[in-house]
């Protein structure tokens, strides 16, 4: 064992916690996380799904998601609507969290250019296909 062996799983996790840390700081000012943005971004354009579209769109855990969706709802971004089936409940967002999305989107696209500008077309095309045969791994 060697400090400086390498760890691919080591290297994109701290790639992808640089990352995050980025868009965070440039979406401050509107109040939430990238991950937040990503859940009222999926919520507008699933047009107020259940949290099992959301999930399943966001290739993520349902409870996971469900936490995350207490967490909008608390802060009054998104409201939750039972229907027929107590079970299924349809996700809204809020005047508030329509307001705090759009304000959110323009910080993720002036960020979102300053990291595709650093990066380049190639290297973004490499992160692409570099994720997708990470994703083809099976074990």
């Amino acid at each position: 064992m060697k400090t400086n062996e390498l760890c691919n799983c080591f290297i994109l996790r701290k790639g992808a916690s640089n990352l995050t840390f980025i868009y965070d700081k440039a979406l401050s000012r509107s109040g939430i996380r990238v991950t937040q943005y990503a859940l009222l971004k999926y919520i507008y354009l699933l047009s107020s799904p259940n949290l099992k579209q959301l999930a399943t769109a966001l290739n993520q855990n349902r409870s996971t998601v469900g936490r995350n969706i207490k967490i909008l709802e608390r802060i009054k971004l998104v409201s939750l609507k039972v229907g027929k089936d107590k079970r299924q409940i349809e996700i809204i967002l809020t005047e508030h969290g329509l307001n705090t999305l759009h304000k959110a989107r323009k910080a993720w696209e002036v960020m979102q250019k300053k990291i595709s500008s650093k990066l380049g077309k190639e290297k973004q095309k490499q992160l692409i296909e570099l994720m997708n045969d990470i994703k083809a791994i099976s074990l």
